[in-house]
């Protein structure tokens, strides 16, 4: 767009240039002004519950490869760390009887600490 040559053809132009500003500005500000309450209503109704459950967590790199799972059952609490194929490395178990046992890549028992039941030190 070219400005016109004389000086009230040129300040007309302009005057009409800012009217179009000013009233794509004004369409900006009601759309936005529309949009807020709902973003302060996902804001006040999205609220999150303060405990994750899950059967199974799988814990992976940002290429998604997994790494380590941790789930849990009756018997207890397991941490199983997986290779690169997704093999069985090694892993953890904390059972119901407060035994903490480390299991070989086949799930054999390598060592434990605990036993069967608790005692105070002070008995």
């Amino acid at each position: 767009m070219t400005t016109p040559a004389d000086p009230s053809s040129r300040i007309a132009f302009r005057l009409s240039r800012l009217e179009r500003q000013n009233h794509q500005l004004r369409r900006l500000a009601l759309a936005g002004l529309c949009l807020l309450p709902l973003g302060l209503a996902a804001f006040a109704t999205g609220r999150s519950a303060p405990v994750v459950q899950a059967e199974r967590i799988e814990l992976v790199t940002a290429s998604g490869t997994r790494q380590a799972v941790l789930s849990a059952d009756t018997a207890g609490v397991n941490l199983t760390l997986v290779d690169r194929e997704g093999r069985p490395v090694t892993g953890m178990r904390l059972s119901n009887d407060s035994k903490l046992t480390l299991l070989d890549s086949q799930g054999k028992e390598v060592a434990t600490l605990g036993g069967p039941s608790v005692r105070h030190l002070v008995q």
